[in-house]
């Protein structure tokens, strides 16, 4: 029996609105598609959608497949927005099991995307001193590094969240942002501070690195899906420039208005050699409330992050650095798989939670770093040949860890 014009038209709506938040969230683009097919079967409807970081294009019909309603519309690249995802997941497995009818579940997609952020200002600004500080504590043993970088990371906060605020600023936020993390890192040193300078400006932006993003763009290529693997790889490595231009710009507006070389004396002790399990804790912790994971959920995040890192630095101890990016890939992988079979929860937020300590992104910083300046930001910084191989190694990681254990889930 063919379905009435209003039933139609509601449940095609819902999909659309669906996908609308489902992209507002960061979700990558081939998980909205899938998830989208199957919540439009789920709706006794055919549909066919194609979404990339700029448009969202959808095509629904019961019979006819000729016979095709049709929308289109561009859209903004958005970023990660955890808590949302796994909010409409949970709304989503409600409406499927029947404990959730699709009238209430309209209404419930509408609180949802309406909800407010799951963390005030001052728990999202202590979340960038956390992400800053630990990923500072990670990869130096100076303190003064981790001090500086997390006081920095607050100071950019406030940047962002004002240039945020205004249309005609929001584009450049990206290149303000560095800027005065340059201005101010490069004073600090200049006034006797023993900090690596250029290290310290990259763990204050480290949030804005888009190592993530990379990965996920090369992994949708790898998979086929050329357009919206492109478009993202050209906005990943275009931002990664943006934010590079930034800085050195205001490196160098520091040494005009302050001359004088930057002091790389401590006067502080060295951290300890077990400061790197609170680190990534630390770290971990930090991109959970940056990705708005609601409380409850944090502790899956964590458990997530320590198995990705404990799995690659295990792995890398025994069979090298890059044998140990692929199992730790793996790792995570098939527990954010298993995770989904056992509870039905949306398996790609652990594995991104996971996945993102793992992520070559500020490594590919102090490449291009290198290539233009000639400076090393820190000894034994990777090459560009052993970047491009660990992002291989991580998309392998996945692929295999997705061929070993289906998701079964399309989130």
């Amino acid at each position: 029996m063919a379905m009435e014009p209003a039933e139609f038209r509601r449940k095609t709506r819902f999909v659309v609105k669906l996908g609308r938040a489902l992209h507002e969230c960061g979700t990558t683009s081939q998980r909205i598609e899938r998830h989208l097919t199957n919540v439009t079967r789920m709706l006794g409807l055919n549909g066919n959608f194609l979404i990339t970081p700029t448009t969202f294009t959808s095509a629904f019909w019961e019979d006819d497949e000729l016979d095709q309603f049709v929308h289109i519309e561009r859209v903004e690249p958005a970023d990660n927005n955890l808590g949302r995802l796994w909010e409409i997941d949970t709304l989503v497995e409600s409406i499927a099991d029947g404990s959730l009818s699709f009238s209430e579940g309209i209404e419930q997609l509408d609180r949802v995307i309406q909800a407010p952020w799951n963390y005030s200002p001052r728990a999202n600004a202590f979340s960038w001193a956390l992400i800053g500080g630990s990923f500072a504590t990670l990869l130096s043993a100076n303190p003064q590094d981790s001090i500086a970088a997390a006081l920095l990371s607050v100071v950019l906060f406030l940047v962002s969240q004002l240039g945020s605020r205004h249309a005609g600023w929001k584009p450049v936020v990206t290149i303000l942002v560095p800027f005065v993390s340059g201005v101010l890192a490069s004073a600090a040193a200049a006034f006797g501070i023993g900090i690596n300078v250029p290290f310290v400006i990259l763990s204050s932006i480290i949030i804005y690195i888009p190592g993530l993003a990379l990965t996920v763009a090369l992994t949708e290529i790898s998979t086929g899906h050329l357009i919206s693997g492109s478009s993202r790889l050209v906005d990943a490595v275009m931002l990664l420039l943006k934010l590079f231009f930034g800085a050195v710009s205001g490196v160098a507006v520091a040494h005009f208005l302050i001359p004088g070389d930057a002091a790389m004396n401590s006067s502080l002790p060295l951290l300890p050699d077990w400061k790197t399990w609170p680190a990534v804790a630390g770290l971990s912790l930090g991109l959970g409330i940056a990705f708005n994971i609601p409380r409850r959920k944090m502790l899956w995040g964590l458990l997530s992050a320590a198995i990705a890192f404990g799995a690659a630095r295990a792995g890398e101890a025994y069979f090298g650095m890059y044998a140990g990016m692929f199992i730790g890939a793996l790792t995570v992988g098939l527990f954010s798989n298993l995770y989904t079979r056992i509870t039905r929860g949306p398996g790609s937020i652990l594995m991104t939670q996971g996945i993102v300590l793992l992520v070559p992104g500020s490594r590919t910083y102090m490449i291009l770093n290198h290539w233009v300046s000639g400076e090393t930001i820190l000894p034994g910084a990777s090459s560009g040949n052993q970047a491009l191989m660990v992002f291989i190694a991580l998309i392998a990681g996945l692929l295999f860890s997705n061929a070993l254990l289906s998701t079964q889930k399309s989130l």
